[in-house]
């Protein structure tokens, strides 16, 4: 054991130790009194924990060593994230405050967390960072795999609904891994294994609740919280941050994707730059013909950097910020046109890329989308501000924009959509994506945000060609929601909201005159502004969602008097928005069954239509700050834009982004 004097004290910084002074740090993410005096960084590394005797592990001893990682990774008990100096008060038992059979109360400041089981955690704590530790003994994790028929479902579920959309594995090759794996879990190798937990976390992320529970006997959230840490462990195992093995990294990428449905985008953002550093470190982002590897290795690692890539620059967007210029030096070729059974480890030929369809199609599309979008915004002035900038920069007239648009939506229909069998899952899901990327990128060529510098009004004519290119890509999210064609790649679409579409076009409401296409604007409001709703964390509603449901709340009241004067009878009043006015009306309502306000079926009309009382609002005090916001003017996309760049799920296709 390495004596104490050569380890930092508990929370000492790096420089306080180094220099052997009291350091007054309390909390590993703020900096001490020392280093902001000299203004320096100030890291914390975690003492290395004390070697174990090298005995034969039993089962009880592998059950103990897994809680005292689980008591060090949730902050119960001495650990890198809570002060070590603590000392039981009155209300504060100590680490452990009592059992009961299997069952441990942890508890902490007050804090606490009851485990059933301290091998199966199910608490819903954030622990994103564990998998960036290492150890030099290995945890032995066969107690926390399925059993080999819940391995083969979970695989089964992942080719179904995962591979066609990420394509940064060789199926063939990694399902004969696994069925090798399943034979004996304690011969599995550490990179497998960090494989096989990822491919378990994604595949549950992409089932429904219910199908989970029907299948798998135990709830999803149980699942995935077991498997997560599974992960997390595997990951440990395999040493992430020194990895030199693709496989871990192919790992790594899974587990961030599937990550969107339980961690905030900053955090996946930041453990993207750890992939992308990973990746350089390995060599992936160089061309592996130039550098000897074989044709399979080549092609394989030029499906991940191109995976990678778009990860990175959507959770970059998630949290408003532009993508990280990469070296120069990069010079990985676009994968080829071919499916799996094209290529095999053994081939010393590359394969034959095909004319048409493959396996490979959505990858390929999204990825002559990203070339597209970078191409465009490398020529604008304001190319370091994000891809996207340069349709909002008068840099290039609008016209011109316009043309590039049509050039880009004719290539695409000549490469991809002109190809597809749209009764083929895969297929109906490629053009989806790339029909709600023209329109997207047609709506922000013509967006009202780029005239507030120069231009405080928008003419009619502008205002209709946004309204019909918001309206389409309103009907293209419903699809990706409800279609049952494409259900099965929901887990990709869930976490992306249209935001700019919706607002703009319930705001452009009142200027609209066609009444079938105002009934058509609340059916759709109705069923994906709810299903939204229904998928939002239940930690109370953020400014951006008080200020949409005024939006609708206003938009219908307005709809409503506008018909009782033209005496047209309106279209049946969506649940959400009959929840929304009962909430606003401070009343309650007939159509709300649950917190999340279940969406109403089309042409189901409500028991009643609750009366909006102009004199109240029930959407919370802050609600009135956005009573102002219509977003049919430059002015207010200003403030609708604060209120995007401050929301965490902020929309954005990360079928579209490559740079």
């Amino acid at each position: 054991m390495d004596s104490p004097s050569k380890q930092p004290a508990s929370f000492a910084c790096v420089v306080c130790h180094n220099r052997k002074v009291k350091c007054d740090k309390k909390d590993p993410r703020t900096p001490c009194s020392n280093c902001a005096r000299a203004n320096v960084e100030c890291i914390y590394r975690a003492p290395p924990p004390p070697r174990r005797k090298r005995n034969r592990e039993t089962n009880g001893s592998v059950s103990q060593e897994r809680g005292k990682y689980l008591r060090r990774s949730t902050g119960f008990d001495g650990n890198p994230s809570a002060p070590q100096n603590h000392h039981p008060t009155k209300g504060d038992q100590g680490t452990e405050a009592g059992k009961s059979g299997s069952g441990r109360m942890i508890m902490k400041d007050g804090n606490s967390i009851y485990l059933d089981n301290a091998d199966y955690f199910t608490q819903d704590v954030s622990d994103d960072y564990a998998i960036l530790s290492t150890s030099a003994t290995r945890d032995v994790l066969t107690e926390l795999h399925p059993s080999p028929l819940n391995i083969f479902k979970l695989w089964q579920a992942f080719l179904e609904n995962v591979n066609p959309l990420t394509k940064i594995i060789h199926a063939p090759t990694v399902q004969q891994q696994i069925l090798d794996a399943m034979s004996d879990l304690l011969k599995v190798s550490r990179d497998v294994e960090a494989l096989m937990f990822a491919i378990y976390c994604i595949a549950l992320v992409s089932l429904q609740a219910e199908d989970v529970e029907k299948s798998f006997g135990e709830s999803k959230k149980a699942l995935l919280s077991k498997y997560r840490r599974g992960a997390q462990l595997a990951f440990k195992n395999a040493s992430l941050l020194r990895t030199s093995s693709s496989v871990v990294l192919q790992a790594f990428m899974l587990y961030l994707l599937c990550m969107r449905s339980f961690s905030d985008p900053h955090t996946i953002w930041t453990l993207c730059g750890i992939a992308v550093r990973v990746a350089q470190r390995i060599g992936i982002h160089r061309d592996g013909s130039a550098h000897g590897l074989s044709v399979f290795e080549t092609e394989m690692r030029r499906r991940i950097w191109f995976q990678l890539m778009i990860i990175d620059a959507t959770s970059a967007q998630f949290c408003g910020v532009a993508s990280t210029p990469l070296p120069a030096t990069i010079d990985v070729q676009p994968p080829m046109n071919a499916n799996d059974s094209d290529l095999d480890p053994r081939m010393t030929e590359p394969a034959c890329e095909k004319q048409g369809t493959t396996e490979m199609m959505f990858v390929l599309a999204r990825s002559a989308f990203g070339k597209w979008l970078l191409r465009l915004s490398n020529q604008a002035e304001s190319s370091n501000v994000g891809p996207w900038a340069f349709l909002s920069s008068s840099s290039m007239p609008l016209r011109d924009k316009d043309k590039t648009i049509d050039e880009l939506e004719a290539h695409m229909e000549d490469r991809f959509l002109r190809h597809c069998d749209q009764s083929i899952p895969l297929h109906m899901a490629t053009t989806m994506m790339v029909r709600s990327a023209i329109y997207y990128t047609r709506m922000m060529a013509h967006h009202p945000r780029q005239y507030q510098y120069r231009n405080p009004t928008i003419s009619q004519v502008e205002k209709n060609v946004i309204f019909e290119n918001s309206l389409k890509m309103i009907e293209y999210a419903d699809y990706a929601q409800n279609d049952p064609v494409v259900r099965k790649y929901s887990w990709h679409t869930v976490n992306h909201m249209p935001w700019d579409a919706i607002i703009f076009m319930l705001s452009e409401m009142h200027h609209r005159t066609d009444p079938e296409e105002k009934s058509k604007v609340w059916q759709l409001i109705g069923t994906v502004y709810s299903g939204h709703i229904r998928t939002m964390s239940k930690n109370g509603p953020t400014p951006l969602h008080m200020a949409i449901q005024n939006l609708i709340v206003k938009a219908w009241r307005t709809y409503i008097e506008e018909c009782n004067l033209n005496h047209r009878t309106p279209t049946p009043c969506p649940t959400i928005v009959a929840s929304l006015l009962a909430n606003a009306a401070g009343i309650s309502s007939p159509q709300q069954e649950d917190e999340n306000f279940p969406a109403a079926k089309h042409g189901a009309r409500p028991q009643s239509q609750p009366r909006y009382d102009r004199s109240s609002s029930q959407f919370g005090p802050e609600a009135e700050n956005f009573c102002f916001l219509l977003g049919d003017s430059p002015q207010d996309w200003n403030d609708w834009d604060n209120l995007l760049s401050n929301f965490q799920g902020s929309f954005t296709d990360d079928a579209t982004y490559l740079s």
